[in-house]
């Protein structure tokens, strides 16, 4: 007979908490197994400990794992004998173990013995085993230890001899003796992990390593509205745990998880909100995903800014079938987080915290002065060379930048040593407190981030509140309660450099002189007003001040009732409250002295009028939602229901105030400035919408083998007329688990899980419209920007006209998405992957249309007319395994996306300037091509003087090229010497990659652990212009360290970085200025975004300390990055479009982890 002593519970699988939990229970049971078995006393415990329990569509073992959980009691029992895989639906109320037993093997033939805490089950026609025979001595007595992948030892674990009723477990250092024949084999088995057998051969000492069964991980996944066991999922879900974002530096939860989900792409640039799209762009304006956070509908900001510490895991909803049942709201997407909640036992303490330094990934790269001076002579020069090659410095002005003897007339000033810090601090600290009793648990946790930047004079702090509480009034009604509140606080004390102006002034430039006064000599010259006002470094010296606050917080209240077997009936309340303060102060200004002219100033370099704003935006968004959840089983079939509504309710309000001349800069009320001047403003506004919406679930699984699943939302909105106010959106799927088959059967050895899956559903989007876009909207007439009046008599009154018309057909965005995946599990979970396939068609895009001036109309009007295709795959795929004491995983990811604009309507070929441009580089949309495609000329490097002398050219604006000029290659026929048009522009690259790929891996080794993770894009374009792409731009800005690999005289390779360079107002500065793709960058990087070297403190050690667990870390983001351009070298490849006004940053922190 082989019997086995269960001791964990199946939910604790994939829990780190409950197995601490179990940890000290295990120990608990273990000193009880050291007392005297009595019969007396068996009897009293089995009847005195009553057990509440509510289980629905599990298995036996989990039943005896809960009762276990819930009592010192553990169970015995011959796996050939008792199924305890078979399904159970089993609620009791204050019932002893013996009545649960009975309830439990009604009908199975399973009787059972107890004595004291020790239940042996058994069938009923078979031998009763003699409890005294389950620990009878015979044979050589062996020892030993058994512990994890980690080095740490498993408390509990059965230790039995193979083929008989001999066995013991393991104490709470992992040690366990026993004696058995000489060439007995023994079974090493724990809940969660492999299974061992090892010959005793003789030995009379045997340590063991168990690693973690990983067919057994991730088992249950959130999904809308409830959860799934994975295995069953029919939809596209992917799922992030605590464990793989906690040790991350990043500050901001979305950027922790770039690169971690195929077909998830994080956007993370310098200076800008961290976005995300799924799969692709899915419209030509906003398209992000929906955020939940435990049930609750939120958004970026909130998400973004959870402590990392406090989340349990992360779902992402990619297909309609996992998705649709959030209808409009998630047509691109949902992010699910829940949130960490208390368990029973007693109180669990954890803290984690780390300290950093930051610096940025990458600075800009200018010439130095004497550089400066060699190259602007060039542009002289390439402009007029008939007045030589020294027309702007003298070989003496040069000799004298070089050698540095006079500072104040001719320095050699690097803007980015003077500006940035090289090494700022950064620290987060998180405390958690978590526990409970079998009616109340609670779960309590702190954060508080303190960020500086690599510009000074300015800190980030952030403070973090997460409570989660949960009551079992009774074994039928539990009430829920949560509070999260987030404030971030930044304050800048002084100006903040331009990053503008670190490339406008030059080099040449004295930044502050040697008798203190700010730099007024440029050169060796009196510099203009443009550089002496622009000094970056003087921006530190004013007395300007920002301060910024920004609070979300949610508040939650639920209850979950079960009036009868199988159904669920759960009420939520949310509110969620954003609100933002920001009051900013620019001081007055002094004239910057002229160090050439004492006594006389530099005109224009001061501030005359000192100013304050203040802005304040405050939202509230309430949330009812009521749902009615039905489970039932009976042998091979399973079905579940769900069914809900909901009701939203948003409003805003905004407020804006400004005023001028305050009597000194050390006032921070804004009632102390004046009220008149240009700057006394004035302004607010309100605004609001409500959703009302019905859905439901339904589920079936035959067999555990084949699975179909249908989803429906019905969404109403005030933001549409009542005549297009509804939208439905329904999806359907079903799975198809291969592995279960009987043609399968040969392979269970090597295949654990192979199932096929489909979805087809339609979604909404609703992001895109404004609250009272379908209404008719007036507003003032402006002429030059000033209100317009009639006189009516003696008094004015305001012009007021239609601004837009109404527009009642205004109707939703619809999303089609089809899915066909892939997902597979290999010898026993060490390999594992999943592969989906879509087409995603979004229809009904909002677009403006243009209505003629003499309307009057002077917002364009939208209609639902564009169409987008998005196609694409998706592949990720994990291996596991330990050999001996090393234990490591590595996983892949990679996804590849094909956007396409399917229809504009009769607005085809639209073209749009870079998002905060200026002017010079393009945006596309246009059929058949992708959103994010840039539109300029192409070239084919530069002219030779062999095309010039041969007449092998084109002009373009009026401009016969020069050797080194950029070859612009027409998109029509043209003969040589014709005149290249803006006709000829087409698109010339694209910013959006093909590929999105992460990669991971971790290995542990005794007590050391080590992980790293890298995340890359491939075949994606930035496009830079003005300063920050030509120099001598304005006239006299910085050049950039590439622009040392131009064409030249010397050099005249026609495949240059860079063309020959002018002075700005040359005919040829215009030329080659003009967008094309030697203004594009190489994007593609793969970057090391985080790598971490940790140590778990032995157990035997911490506790001694009375400590649970104690790890050390260091750990480093953003360290390395391998990068695909070769031409400017000196931007972050992350960085945007248009010019560089933000830092990346990279950072080395030390962390600690500990728990009570």
């Amino acid at each position: 007979m082989k019997f086995i002593m269960k001791s964990m519970s199946c939910d604790n699988k994939k829990s780190p908490w409950l197995r601490k939990t179990l940890f000290i229970m295990r120990c608990i049971l273990l000193f009880l197994l050291l007392g005297t078995m009595q019969i007396t006393a068996s009897v009293t415990y089995s009847q005195s400990v009553k057990f509440s329990l509510n289980v629905e569509n599990s298995s036996v073992q989990d039943v005896l794992s809960i009762i276990e959980q819930k009592s010192a009691f553990y169970f015995t029992y011959n796996v050939n004998q008792i199924n305890t895989q078979r399904k159970v639906s089993i609620t009791v109320e204050d019932k002893t173990v013996t009545e649960v037993l009975n309830q439990l093997f009604e009908k199975e033939g399973i009787k059972y013995l107890i004595s004291d805490k020790h239940i042996v089950l058994y069938k009923a026609d078979e031998v009763v085993p003699a409890l005294e025979n389950i620990n009878q001595q015979k044979g050589i007595t062996i020892s030993g230890v058994v512990k994890d992948s980690n080095g740490e030892p498993i408390v509990g674990a059965n230790v039995l001899e193979k083929s008989a009723t001999n066995g013991t477990v393991t104490n709470m250092d992992g040690q366990f003796t026993l004696t058995v024949p000489a060439n007995a084999k023994l079974v090493i088995s724990y809940i969660g992990y492999n299974t061992q057998e090892i010959n005793v051969a003789g030995r009379t000492v045997i340590n063991v390593t168990l690693s973690e069964d990983f067919k057994a991980l991730d088992e249950i996944v959130v999904v809308g509205y409830g959860t799934q066991k994975k295995v069953n999922l029919t939809g596209s879900v992917a799922s992030v745990s605590s464990e793989d974002i906690k040790d991350r530096v990043q500050t901001d939860v979305l950027s922790s998880i770039q690169g971690t989900v195929p077909g998830v792409t994080i956007i993370s640039r310098p200076g800008k909100d961290v976005s995300i799209n799924f799969r692709g762009r899915g419209n030509l304006g906003t398209s992000e995903p929906l955020y939940v956070i435990d049930g609750a509908i939120a958004d970026a900001t909130f998400f973004s800014n959870l402590d990392p510490n406090s989340i349990e895991n992360i779902s992402f909803l990619k297909d309609a079938a996992s998705s649709a049942i959030y209808g409009s709201r998630a047509a691109y997407g949902v992010v699910l987080v829940t949130t960490k909640q208390g368990k029973d036992g007693r109180m669990e303490v954890s803290y984690s915290g780390m300290v950093g330094m930051k610096a940025p990934t990458y600075t800009q790269d200018l010439v130095n002065s004497w550089e400066y001076a060699e190259l602007y002579n060039e542009a002289l020069y390439n402009t007029n060379p008939s007045a030589g090659k020294n027309q702007g410095y003298s070989d003496s002005d040069i000799e004298l930048f070089k050698k540095g003897t006079e500072p104040d007339l001719y320095p050699n000033t690097n803007w980015v040593d003077l500006v940035f810090d090289d090494w700022t601090v950064t620290t987060k600290h998180s405390l958690n407190f978590s526990g409970g009793t079998k009616k109340l648990r609670y779960f309590a946790g702190l954060g508080y981030v303190y960020d500086t930047e690599n510009i000074r004079n300015r800190d980030t702090r952030r403070y973090n509140l997460n409570l989660n509480v949960s009551s079992d009034v009774t074994g039928w009604l539990t009430f829920r309660g949560s509070v999260k509140y987030i404030q971030r606080n930044k304050d800048i004390d002084g100006g903040t450099p331009s990053f503008d102006n670190m490339l406008i002034v030059p080099s040449t430039f004295v930044a502050r002189q040697s008798n203190g006064e700010w730099g007024s000599v440029e050169s060796g010259h009196e510099a203009s007003g443009t550089f002496a006002g622009g000094n970056p470094l003087r921006a530190y010296s004013t007395n300007d001040w920002t301060k910024n606050t920004v609070e979300n917080s949610m508040y939650e209240l639920a209850f979950d009732l079960k009036p009868i077997k199988g159904l669920v009936i759960t009420g939520q309340g949310t509110y969620k409250s954003y609100e933002y303060k920001n009051k900013a102060y620019t001081s007055l200004k002094d004239d910057v002295p002229s160090f050439l002219n004492p006594g006389t100033v530099i005109g224009g370099t001061g501030n005359t009028v000192n100013s304050m704003e203040v802005n304040w935006k405050k939202n509230n968004f309430l949330t009812y939602t009521g749902t009615a959840s039905y489970n039932w089983t009976k042998d091979i079939h399973s079905l579940s229901a769900l069914a809900g509504v909901s009701y939203e309710h948003y409003q805003e309000e905004t407020l804006m105030a400004s005023r001028q001349d305050f009597p000194a800069d050390s006032f921070d009320d804004l009632s102390a400035g004046a009220t008149s001047g240009s700057l006394y403003k004035n302004g607010s506004s309100m605004q609001e919408y409500k959703m009302f919406s019905y859905f439901g679930r339904i589920n079936y699984t035959l067999m555990e083998r084949y699975m179909l699943e249908a989803n429906f939302r019905a969404d109403a909105s005030s933001r549409f007329h009542a005549d297009n106010r509804w939208g439905y959106f329904p999806s359907f799927s079903a799975g198809w688990r291969i592995s279960e088959e009987s043609f399968m059967e040969s392979t269970r050895n090597i295949i654990d899980n192979l199932k096929l899956r489909a979805s087809y559903g339609t979604l909404g989007n609703i992001n895109n419209v404004g609250n009272y876009d379908y209404f008719q909207n007036y507003g003032s007439r402006k002429i030059s920007d000033v209100d317009a009046y009639y006189s009516f008599g003696d008094s004015p009154a305001k012009v007021i006209e239609e601004t837009k018309p109404a527009n009642h057909s205004l109707s939703w965005e619809k999303v089609a998405l089809t899915d066909i995946g892939l997902d597979f599990d290999l010898w026993n979970g060490k390999l594992s992957g999943t592969a989906d396939y879509y087409i995603k068609n979004t229809s009904n895009i909002l677009m403006a249309y243009n209505v003629p001036l003499e309307t009057g109309i002077t917002n364009a009007p939208s209609q639902n007319v564009a169409k987008v295709r998005n196609r694409g795959f998706e592949f990720a795929l994990a291996h596991r395994n330990t050999i001996g004491d090393v234990s490591y995983m590595i996983s892949a990811n990679i996804a590849t996306n094909n956007n396409e604009i399917t229809d504009l309507s009769s607005s085809n070929d639209i073209i749009k300037n870079l998002e905060n441009g200026h002017g010079v580089a393009k945006y596309i949309l246009r059929e058949g091509e992708s959103i994010g495609s840039f539109y300029g000329f192409k070239s084919d490097g530069l002219y030779t003087q062999e095309d010039i002398d041969a007449g092998h050219y084109y002009t373009y604006g009026g401009v016969t090229p020069n050797a080194g000029d950029t070859k612009f290659i027409p998109q029509r026929k043209l003969n040589w010497g014709e005149e290249i048009t803006d006709n000829d522009r087409t698109i010339i690259g694209c910013e959006v990659p093909d590929f999105t790929y992460g990669i991971n891996f971790s290995v542990n080794y005794k007590n050391f652990e080590f992980s790293i993770f890298g995340q890359g894009i491939s075949g994606a374009d930035v496009a830079f212009e003005v300063y920050q792409v030509h120099p001598f731009f304005h006239g006299q800005d910085n050049p950039r360290r590439y622009h040392m690999g131009r064409w030249t005289e010397a050099n005249p390779n026609p495949h240059a970085i860079y063309p020959r360079i002018y002075t700005a107002s040359s005919p040829h500065t215009t030329y080659n200025r003009a967008f094309n793709d030697y203004h594009l960058f190489d994007a593609d990087y793969f970057r090391f975004k985080t790598m971490t070297l940790g140590y778990n403190v032995p157990k035997n050690v911490v506790s001694r300390l009375g400590i649970s667990s104690l790890k050390v870390y260091l750990t480093g983001e953003n360290l390395f990055t391998i990068r695909a351009d070769k031409k400017m070298k000196d931007f972050d490849p992350e960085a945007t479009s248009s010019t560089v006004r933000a830092l990346g940053s990279k950072s080395l922190a030390f962390g600690v982890n500990v728990s009570f």
